[in-house]
């Protein structure tokens, strides 16, 4: 003999609003790491597109034989702006010349070897720069800046907590790292 259930299946009030709670206190401690990802996500986007534009642009001026010129601009720190641009073609048995900063601003203009080559303002969302002064360039036969020395940029995430350092040796290689007094980034060195 079978005995059967008569009660009906379902949640009770105080089940359900246990539950509520337990998911409630679940999102209130993952919130923080949540917004630390997002902030460090922006920060490195940044940093990886900067790299890739000096990169890139180190690698057509020697490719092509222009002189390249990288140049950051824009309003203010937060709203700023990167553009590589090439020197002009020679003529009449001329060496080649130097390349004109680009106005990052009008990115139409930021074109080496027919390509082009900006991180327009804006399109970081809310990473800062420390410095819209920064310009160098490239020669034209072995990619080492021009005039013969180092640069260095440092982006800083939109909340403030991370920042990452680019710098640019004199061979012209662009590599990132973190500064000593902020905390670490994983896959980022420390400087």
């Amino acid at each position: 003999m079978r005995l059967r259930n008569s009660g009906s299946s379902g949640f009770t009030l105080i089940e359900l609003m246990v539950t509520i709670a337990v998911l409630a206190i679940l999102l209130a401690a993952a919130t923080p790491s949540f917004v630390d990802f997002f902030d460090k996500y922006r920060l490195r986007g940044a940093v990886d597109d900067v790299v890739s534009v000096i990169s890139n642009a180190r690698a057509a001026a020697v490719k092509s034989d222009r002189n390249v010129n990288i140049s950051f601009g824009g309003a203010s720190t937060t709203a700023w702006c990167l553009g590589a641009n090439a020197a002009e073609e020679p003529s009449g048995g001329e060496p080649v010349g130097d390349a004109e900063p680009c106005d990052c601003a009008n990115t139409a203009e930021c074109i080496v070897a027919g390509e082009r080559m900006a991180v327009d303002v804006g399109q970081e969302g809310g990473v800062a720069v420390d410095s819209l002064t920064t310009t160098f360039g490239f020669s034209s036969k072995l990619g080492l800046i021009n005039p013969l020395g180092t640069a260095s940029a440092t982006f800083t995430s939109p909340r403030g907590k991370y920042d990452i350092t680019v710098n640019i040796n004199a061979l012209g290689q662009a590599s990132a790292c973190t500064p000593a007094a902020k905390p670490v980034i994983a896959g980022v060195a420390s400087c």
